[in-house]
């Protein structure tokens, strides 16, 4: 039964096609409990506009994110969906959430960091370092209760946090404090060939990460040929087996097996068996998503749901504007 008083909401930058550690990280646990919340799932278009993007692309992959988020199990009946840019209140929160955070808040943000430490200052976008604010803004306008996310974006939910006290205190409550969630299982799926890093959109080779659109033999040979060590024992352990754990976690993460039963089920077994029968499995799930995404790509079906989605959000986004606009005396 839906509580309608608890509102959950997730939102996706059109950076690039979506992976399995997104999908196991985060879509799924939206998903799975869009029944139980008011729901809202925005592509967040003005996020993607940090660095420069070519246009036609940009456009190009808002309708493909969204396309493969219906066929991931998005139900545009229980959740509203929309782009983040024509709902215009998004921008004039976050500006206004901009000045209620200290440039310290915004150095110490992970993205920014790394970009910093890999570039000179003169290269980085203003856009990189002040987006977490617009972040919040996207948060705080539904009055968001619930933000599931995987453990790389837990740092902006706790700075939305920070903000929503920040402003509460000194102008009066308006905003909810949100809370975040982050599933026991699947929240941190890792690069398939460096297991200390996560798996990323961003991986230069791709030969690491499983890309939702992959060609399934592709899948399969990723996964057979990712990285392992020379134990031959399927133990769970982050620290001496990163390798085998990661696949460990997909597995559990892809069947809703439990760690301690797949450790039992291939005891005795060597890494090929152990492989395959995550390859099986991840193949699987990505073959229903890639069928159902081919129904979802007709950009008409996608404008009318969008379309939609962006007038129902209008409505609560700008009943939320007013009242911080009123709080702060701008109206």
């Amino acid at each position: 039964m839906k509580n309608q008083e608890q509102v959950m909401l997730t939102g996706v930058r059109p950076s690039g096609n979506l992976t399995l550690g997104n999908y196991l990280g985060a879509i799924r646990n939206f998903v799975s409990r869009q029944d139980k919340y008011k729901s809202y799932i925005f592509v967040a278009d003005l996020h993607a506009i940090t660095s420069p993007r070519n246009p036609e692309e940009l456009r190009d992959a808002v309708n493909d994110c969204m396309a493969m988020y219906l066929a991931c199990g998005i139900n545009p009946e229980q959740t509203t969906m929309f782009r983040q840019s024509a709902v215009l209140e998004h921008g004039v929160m976050g500006f206004i959430m901009t000045f209620q955070t200290h440039m310290g808040e915004l150095s110490r943000m992970t993205q920014f960091k790394l970009k910093s430490q890999s570039s000179s200052n003169n290269s980085i976008d203003t856009g990189l370092f002040v987006y977490p604010p617009l972040m919040a803004a996207d948060i705080l306008l539904y009055n968001t209760d619930m933000v599931p996310v995987g453990l790389d974006q837990q740092q902006h939910v706790e700075l939305t946090r920070d903000l929503a006290q920040r402003f509460n205190n000194r102008y009066g409550k308006v905003f909810n404090e949100p809370s975040v969630y982050i599933a026991p299982i699947g929240n941190k799926i890792l690069n398939l060939q460096n297991p200390s890093e996560k798996m990323s959109k961003s991986d230069g080779q791709n030969l690491g990460t499983i890309f939702l659109k992959d060609d399934l033999k592709l899948v399969r040979k990723k996964i057979m040929s990712a990285v392992t060590d020379s134990e031959s024992v399927v133990r769970f352990d982050e620290e001496a087996k990163p390798g085998i754990s990661n696949l460990i976690s997909i597995l559990s993460a892809t069947t809703g097996e439990s760690i301690e039963s797949i450790e039992q089920r291939f005891a005795g077994h060597g890494y090929g068996d152990f492989k395959k029968a995550v390859a099986d499995a991840v193949c699987d799930l990505i073959s229903g998503i890639q069928t159902k995404y081919q129904e979802y790509k007709n950009p008409d079906v996608l404008n009318k749901i969008l379309d939609a989605g962006a007038a129902q959000a209008r409505i609560v986004a700008s009943e939320t504007l007013d009242r911080a606009k009123i709080a702060l005396g701008l109206k």
